[in-house]
């Protein structure tokens, strides 16, 4: 497990930790969720990446390249999630 794989599973872990207390209602920091799984999915997308070098294979590349646009989607969520909690103060 590389290092970028490590940082990639602990904010995974913190993203659906605090998903669940968001959803239990015990504990909501807005965007919280989005940014730490966009944090993890921009890590487990560049490391996927990262792997492919100059090679020919083009399906781990695609998967890579979809899995840095799910991250930067997360980062434009949270985005939206922080400016609407900004908005009805």
């Amino acid at each position: 497990m590389s290092k970028l794989q490590k940082i990639a599973v602990v904010f995974l872990l913190i993203a659906v930790i605090t998903g669940i207390l968001h959803k239990t209602g015990v504990f909501y920091v807005p965007g919280l969720t989005a940014l730490t799984l966009c944090v993890a999915m921009c890590a487990e997308g560049s490391d996927m990446l990262k792997g492919t070098g100059k090679k020919k294979n083009t399906s781990r590349r695609m998967a890579a390249i979809l899995v840095l646009a799910f991250g930067l989607l997360n980062l434009v969520v949270g985005g939206f999630e922080i400016y609407d909690y900004v908005i009805r103060l």
